[in-house]
């Protein structure tokens, strides 16, 4: 009979922290997916001030996953124990490749943006190229043009591999593979069928700060190459089949290539609240919360050189106006309420508003 009684009482137990740790899931999920958010956009000082003031999750399911991130943050960012590992069978590209991430391990843990320097990447790339003999320039030469990158593009593709360096929210990054395969594609967009081309990118020897700062967890899912009319597709991020590589990627990336020919100086900023702007035109129920949860978590309008935050933040800014009839509404289950024709609609006549404004003086630079 004793034992009965500790039985119940430990299944009773068992079922309140069950219970407890339900009640908290939903919003422990959202501030953990929130701070990888703000590490995959570059702000890891920020996340680790968060880190310490909120210390733990009340769900033991959530906890447990963000102490063993937690953890391998710190071992990468804080007390350096992490062994830069190589990223390919090729030296050159290994060393670059740890070049570029002991630069993001520095710059990525200051909390000001605008203390961000380049100069230590440059000075140590030069270093390298001199002292390897992978350069016939002089050095003056070399300091007065890496930053073109033009000299590194080359040595790395004598060694058998392609390139992308980009700029994003401050910091420089370089995406670095060597196997590829391109596919057709024709994509329906509300002005126009675009053919395109998808370059498949099927193995990566480095790709980029945010893939490197969150364990993978984020990535840059593409770009769109004007001149070509390409698309370029992190092919390990997407389910080909799915409405997130339809949507999300073909229409997104699509609208990318044809703003860029329509409308040459547009910023980054609204090039994105366009492609943005198309996903929800186009997401069903099978896409939509997931859609508008990211874009309410990644928002940020303080910066508009960070295109994809303050995209985020003027689309549902815009969207909140529209259904709601008030300023940036963050609460998710506000947005569950809404049906997805709804915001599919409200997102069309965001997208007519700004096609207006733009087809009025195709040189602008902003509508947002």
């Amino acid at each position: 009979m004793k034992a009965l009684r500790i039985a119940l009482v430990v299944v009773v137990c068992l079922a309140a922290l069950g219970f407890y740790g339900m009640r908290h899931f939903a919003r422990d999920k959202h501030t953990l997916l929130e701070l990888k958010a703000m590490v995959g956009q570059g702000d890891l000082g920020q996340a680790f001030q968060r880190m310490d003031s909120i210390g733990g999750f009340q769900n033991p399911v959530i906890d447990l996953s963000y102490q063993r991130w937690k953890k391998k943050l710190v071992a990468r960012f804080i007390t350096q124990e992490e062994v830069l590992e190589n990223t390919s069978g090729n030296t050159v590209v290994n060393d670059v490749s740890n070049i570029y991430r002991a630069y993001w391990r520095s710059e990525l843990m200051k909390t000001d943006p605008a203390a961000r320097t380049d100069s230590t990447l440059y000075h140590a790339l030069a270093d390298y190229m001199l002292d390897n003999g992978l350069t016939a320039l002089t050095r003056d030469s070399l300091e007065r043009t890496i930053k073109n990158d033009v000299e590194l593009g080359r040595i790395l593709s004598e060694q058998g591999f392609k390139t992308r360096f980009m700029l994003r929210n401050g910091i420089q990054e370089v995406l670095i593979w060597n196997q590829e395969n391109r596919v057709p594609y024709t994509v329906a967009l509300p002005k126009d069928t675009v053919l395109t081309t998808v370059v498949f990118i099927t193995d990566y020897a480095l790709n980029g700060y945010d893939d490197y700062a969150t364990f993978g967890s984020a990535q840059v899912g593409g770009w769109a190459v004007q001149e070509s009319a390409t698309l370029y597709c992190n092919r390990d991020q997407y389910d080909l089949g799915s409405e997130e590589f339809e949507v999300s990627y073909l229409k997104h990336e699509t609208l990318h290539f044809t703003d860029l020919n329509a409308y040459p100086n547009l910023s980054a900023a609204d090039l994105e609240y366009r492609a943005k702007v198309i996903e929800l035109m186009y997401c069903t129920e099978a896409t939509m919360q997931d859609r508008i949860a990211q874009f309410v978590r990644e928002a940020d309008g303080s910066d508009r050189s960070h295109s994809h935050p303050y995209a985020n933040h003027a689309l549902m800014t815009a969207l909140s106006d529209m259904l709601f009839q008030r300023g940036f509404e963050q609460d998710l289950a506000v947005w569950s309420s809404i049906p997805v024709e709804a915001i599919n609609r409200a997102a069309a006549a965001l997208y007519a508003a700004s096609e207006a404004t733009l087809r009025q003086d195709p040189e602008r630079a902003e509508v947002i």
